[in-house]
């Protein structure tokens, strides 16, 4: 075997090597390798094991063109399902996590067919921490919530928090911000955010909702799986089911939020927080369902200081009466419909029309009420109010607008906004009318009448 065939064959074992390296320290097999792993077996072997392999025309041309192949598709690959990080936490603090198991004996789990159950709800907790090098937690930190597919690499996502470790010992407590995910979501759907809270001097409690998300998983190995439908454009019966689902669901989380706002005080005492939760200054926020979910909570329950809609429509009271506390909307960029929109002959565009049109007439009624802010978000779509576009660069759901600066945006407003209602810190972001920093931001502030 001459040198060049020496040359290759060292490569491409090279290429074995260092794939099966990179799938050993992550602890996953990371299926963006397939590509180049294989053709680097398949070079090798063929170099190994073809007989007078001189007088084969074309065969180096060949197997370079297949190492090639190999080695740009798993580039590829790589590319738009990337192992992410989150963005680093531009407050003063580390961040720590937890889970807390919290068990309601006064409601049945009407969703365990199987055990009839009570409602209990396992909390993901951020807060502040002296700043350490001890390892930072997982994304997914149970092997049953990693998907399979091409999303398989979020087993190997770490984040920016780091698991029980102790609260930092301050003299002055830390407000609490709960979170309520979409529609099926998760509690740590916004991881972005939450860690940001976090190291800026909150404590943000993450919501997971049995009966909505597709699955919850339990301390004790119990699961409960869930597949709630989001169709609401394909007829009218489907719109009249979702709107008469969500408003039972709507009553549910409602009733979590509230569950939780009763075991605060319990919560603060976890040997972790040593009682440093500020209980008198409590905020929410939510994403889709989980802003409508926000704003029916600060409506019926006062011990909430502020809330937080991003990007959801209002249901229940709210949507008419929308509720007295600061309430701060953050909107995707999608354009106001017209008549015909609303008059298509198209079911499902007229639809998908009515439900937009809902939502610009029920924050111009609640700011007309109640006073507030409003700030879109120009080429942000409705899943840049989640990790998701960190998940992959292709069918993320996000807009045009970068993951990161769009990430940077909703932080900045979010820790604004509840820096100002829950801590009595003025903010540059909302003093102002109307106008932003941001020049992908229209923002309005509207006066209390």
């Amino acid at each position: 075997m001459d040198k060049s065939k020496y040359l290759f064959l060292t490569i491409f074992w090279i290429a074995i090597v260092l794939t099966m390296a990179i799938s050993l320290a992550t602890g996953h097999d990371r299926w963006q390798l397939l590509p180049v792993f294989g053709a680097s077996i398949i070079v090798s072997i063929a170099l190994m094991v073809l007989p007078n392999n001189n007088s084969i025309p074309g065969l180096f041309p060949g197997l370079a063109g297949t190492g090639i192949v190999g080695v740009l598709a798993s580039a590829i690959l790589c590319y738009y399902y990337p192992i992410f990080t989150f963005p680093v936490p531009t407050g003063r603090y580390a961040v720590g996590t937890t889970t807390i198991d919290l068990l309601d004996n006064s409601r049945t789990e009407l969703c365990d067919s199987m055990n009839r159950s009570h409602r209990e709800l396992v909390v993901r907790v951020w807060y502040p921490i002296v700043s350490t090098n001890a390892v930072k937690s997982p994304y997914l930190e149970d092997a049953r919530l990693i998907p399979s597919g091409v999303f398989s690499h979020l087993g190997a996502i770490v984040t920016n928090a780091v698991r029980d470790a102790p609260m930092v010992a301050t003299a002055v407590p830390f407000p609490v911000v709960i979170y309520s995910p979409s529609w099926s979501g998760f509690k740590t759907d916004n991881t972005f955010g939450t860690e940001e809270l976090a190291s800026q001097g909150f404590v943000a409690i993450g919501l997971e909702h049995p009966c909505s998300v597709p699955i919850a998983l339990y301390p004790d190995g119990r699961v409960i799986y869930s597949n709630l439908s989001a169709d609401y454009t394909s007829s009218d019966a489907a719109m009249t089911k979702f709107l008469s689902v969500g408003a039972q669901q709507l009553a549910l989380r409602t009733q979590d939020v509230r569950f939780v706002l009763d075991r605060l005080p319990q919560i603060a005492t976890n040997r972790l927080f040593k009682g440093n939760l500020d209980l008198n200054n409590i905020g929410i926020f939510g994403h889709s369902f989980g802003g409508a979910v926000a704003a029916q909570a600060c409506a019926i329950d006062p011990r909430l200081k502020a809330g937080l809609n991003m990007d959801g429509l209002l249901f229940g009271s709210a949507a008419k009466l929308g509720a007295k506390q600061p309430f701060l909307f953050m909107n995707s960029d999608y354009p106001r419909p017209t008549a015909s929109d609303l008059n298509s002959p198209h079911g499902t565009h007229r639809r998908s029309s009515l439900t937009d049109e809902w939502g610009f007439g029920q924050r111009e009624r609640w700011l007309r009420q109640h006073g507030g802010y409003n700030l879109t978000i120009r080429a942000a779509t409705h899943a840049n109010f989640s990790d998701a576009p960190l998940k992959s660069r292709i069918n993320n759901g996000g807009g045009k607008i970068s993951t990161d600066r769009a990430m940077k945006i909703i932080n900045a407003y979010t820790v604004a906004f509840f820096d100002r209602e829950l801590k009595g810190r003025p903010s540059p972001l909302l003093e102002r009318q109307s106008g932003s920093p941001f020049p992908e931001v229209t923002f309005d502030r509207y006066p209390q009448p």
